[in-house]
């Protein structure tokens, strides 16, 4: 699905975030499109990467697009579901320590041409939009143990 090379060329040009953020926003992308049906309802993805960018003779695709606050929240609900109360400290053991760090990879990935943007897309859509320690720690319930 994605090229290890491409992946560890980014990281080399940008080493605030390790290989596995990358990975993890990647796994996500799908994740929010098959698992909780996120992405626009007409399913395309104009040929354009970036804003000004020149039309590429690439066919349009049939991949959902998700927005960044829908990747966001993705994000958010599969740390939880994978990392539990720890998922805090895995994003900053990746260098991830706030939802502006999961636009700059993804964006970054985009300036790498590993994934698409509409022109529409921005950095900023990331930004702020929640806390890690509320989202992951202060709201975490830990479940009930089986008597």
């Amino acid at each position: 699905m994605f090229d290890q090379l491409q992946l560890h060329s980014i990281v080399e040009k940008d080493p605030r975030y390790r290989l596995n953020a990358y990975y993890y926003v990647l796994e996500t992308l799908e994740f929010a499109r098959s698992q909780l049906g996120m992405g626009s309802s007409s399913g395309r993805l104009p040929a354009k990467t970036r804003p000004g960018d020149e039309e590429r003779d690439e066919p349009e695709t049939n991949l959902q697009h998700i927005t960044g606050a829908e990747l966001c929240e993705a994000i958010r609900i599969r740390a939880r579901w994978l990392f539990g109360y720890m998922a805090k400290v895995v994003f900053n053991q990746w260098g991830v320590y706030t939802t502006d760090d999961f636009g700059n990879i993804v964006f970054n990935m985009v300036d790498a041409g590993k994934i698409r943007a509409t022109a529409r897309d921005r950095r900023e859509d990331f930004a702020d939009l929640y806390d890690f320690q509320t989202a992951f720690c202060d709201s975490f319930v830990f479940p009930e143990e089986k008597k």
